[in-house]
């Protein structure tokens, strides 16, 4: 289903804030509903609350289009060229709230560094989302179990569309990463019809490619 567009959107609602990281702060500060954009990531806009912030990253608790929370993205603050008010703020708080949903706070949320974020996200949820940078797609999402970290990325063991674990696991280099994802209700019930992962087999047991 398409992005839904009104004849007229709301009015926009600037930050008064100085700089990227004021408006995030303003945003977190306020509670108030936000658009994101990263023109130079991804296409569209990010919709949510600002729940996290530190020096260089954000966390957001999005937004779907049910007006219900569904997961958490991590971003880079360097990534982000516009914060603005959601347009229609009032009809996202009203709806939120006829919908019994409140904002979820992650207090103990580390947001450090790339390894840290998907450290704390892995202790909240079974399965994390690593969305790589692309050139042709922007973003290109890689799901499954956070197994560890060596010193220029993250060890995953990856889950495939179908709820089946990969035997092995792979690296995602730091500088590549785009965003972290967790705790949608796609990930959630991808975790439960995949069930516990097998212990990853090394490389030397894996078939010849």
């Amino acid at each position: 289903m398409p992005p839904i567009k009104h004849h007229r959107e709301g009015n926009v609602v600037q930050f008064r804030g100085r700089g990227t990281r004021a408006q995030l702060r303003e945003a977190l500060e306020d509670r108030v509903p936000v658009q994101i954009a990263r023109s130079q990531v991804s296409p569209g806009w990010v919709h949510g609350y600002v729940i996290g912030l530190s020096t260089e990253f954000c966390l957001i608790a999005e937004v779907s289009d049910a007006m219900q929370f569904d997961g958490f993205l991590a971003l880079a603050v360097g990534d982000i060229d516009m914060v603005e008010q959601d347009p229609g703020r009032e009809f996202v708080e009203k709806a939120l709230q006829l919908n019994g949903e409140q904002i979820p706070q992650l207090p103990d949320f580390k947001l450090d560094d790339w390894q840290t974020i998907a450290e704390s996200a892995a202790r909240a949820t079974p399965m994390i989302s690593l969305n790589m940078l692309d050139d042709e797609n922007g973003e290109v999402s890689y799901i499954g179990r956070l197994v560890g970290a060596e010193h220029d990325g993250l060890v995953l063991q990856e889950v495939d569309p179908n709820a089946v674990w990969y035997p092995d696991t792979g690296i995602y280099e730091f500088p590549a990463i785009g965003s972290i994802g967790f705790d949608t209700q796609y990930m959630l019930l991808l975790a439960k019809i995949a069930g516990m992962p097998p212990v990853p087999l090394p490389p030397e047991a894996l078939p010849a490619s």
